[in-house]
């Protein structure tokens, strides 16, 4: 699955912008972010991209978040970042 679907699937449901609270510990550069968010854009509302770029900085390393992206480039769908960001779709 590519950015593209994956961010159609996030992007189902409202968000609920106060379920991110506080910063991640280990914040990625704002332009790994700031991608990340522009790219979620085009699916999902600002918010759902907002918290769940939030919950991924929470959860993986920037090496561990540049490998999904490039299991993601070659189709596959990573369980274990789709997972990480369920609670920001659908509330």
């Amino acid at each position: 699955m590519g950015w593209r679907r994956y961010f159609a699937v996030l992007g189902t449901g409202v968000a609920i912008a106060a379920a991110c609270k506080g910063g991640p510990p280990n914040p990625y550069p704002e332009e790994v972010v700031r991608n990340f968010v522009t790219a979620c854009r085009t699916n999902a509302a600002e918010s759902i991209c907002t918290c769940a770029i939030d919950h991924i900085q929470r959860r993986f390393t920037l090496d561990e978040f540049r490998a999904f992206e490039q299991r993601m480039a070659q189709g596959e769908s990573p369980k274990e970042l789709i997972d990480s960001v369920a609670e920001c779709r659908g509330r």
